[in-house]
């Protein structure tokens, strides 16, 4: 099997790489920092968590937090897939137990579950995806920038334009760190869920009532950093805000200010 960066998962917002560092002053194929190049057998293993706060005028701050682990071993690779085993555990809910033939498909965008395929369209995960990374040039070092057009919603963002930016390159280790800034306006696709489950959020007013209400998204920006190694998430962070309107039933407003992050440290050696 290759040889793959060893990461530490610390409290940061970013793990600690144990690679010999440098800076490339030539271009370098994209592919080798970018294409995933799994084998058989490997076994990838994260650690993650996401925080969503909404902080404004009337209301006490509405905050919430999961967290959790993923557990991956690389069953099978395709022309069409990498094939894993997964395991995933939430904290504070049931375990799931391990599930069979979950799947990537080779186009980075496409994930498979139980059978069902869908747009992945996670804040960060196991792989480069470039539905919100976009295509890079194929050559690349650092100061490289690409504009991105994401022409969805995704998990904590809305459709928008973003740019990212090489700030690190290793070529003895394939480790390349990206920073990614963007903007956009509309529903993040939490956002769509909450509504096409009729799941209204509720906050507290500062009177002590409990209610329901819907969010009206405003401008939505967001900034990133992330390092990555022969196509494998190794951390990942980023912030999200924009301003939200928030209506009742009864047609009371509340404005207040959104802001969602995720981590995501890979936490063990591919063995």
């Amino acid at each position: 099997m290759p040889p793959r960066c060893r990461v530490v998962a610390t409290a940061a917002f970013f793990a600690s790489i144990f690679c010999l560092s440098s800076s490339s002053a030539y271009a370098d194929s994209t592919a080798a920092y970018l294409s995933p190049n799994l084998k058989v057998g490997e076994r990838l293993s994260d650690v993650f968590s996401k925080t969503v706060s909404i902080k404004g005028t009337g209301f006490n701050e509405k905050v919430d937090r999961i967290s959790g682990s993923a557990d991956d071993r690389v069953t099978g690779v395709t022309p069409e897939a990498f094939i894993f085993d997964e395991e995933d555990r939430y904290d504070g809910r049931p375990a799931s137990g391990v599930v069979h033939d979950v799947k990537t498909l080779q186009d980075g965008i496409t994930h498979c579950y139980k059978g069902k395929c869908a747009v992945d369209s996670e804040t960060s995960g196991m792989t480069f995806n470039p539905l919100l990374w976009g295509k890079a040039p194929d050559d690349i070092r650092v100061g490289t920038t690409w504009t991105v057009t994401i022409p969805r919603p995704w998990e904590i963002g809305p459709a928008g334009t973003e740019q990212v930016q090489v700030v690190r390159v290793d070529p003895l280790n394939d480790v390349i760190t990206l920073t990614r800034n963007g903007s956009g306006s509309g529903p993040s696709s939490d956002d769509q869920y909450r509504q096409q489950n009729g799941e209204p959020m509720q906050i507290t007013t500062m009177a002590g009532k409990t209610i329901d209400v819907s969010v009206i998204p405003g401008k939505t920006t967001w900034r990133g950093y992330t390092t990555i190694c022969k196509g494998v998430i190794v951390s990942d962070e980023i912030m999200v805000q924009r301003h939200v309107t928030l209506v009742s039933k009864g047609g009371d407003k509340f404005e207040g200010e959104q802001r969602s992050y995720t981590l995501l440290n890979l936490s063990q050696d591919t063995i």
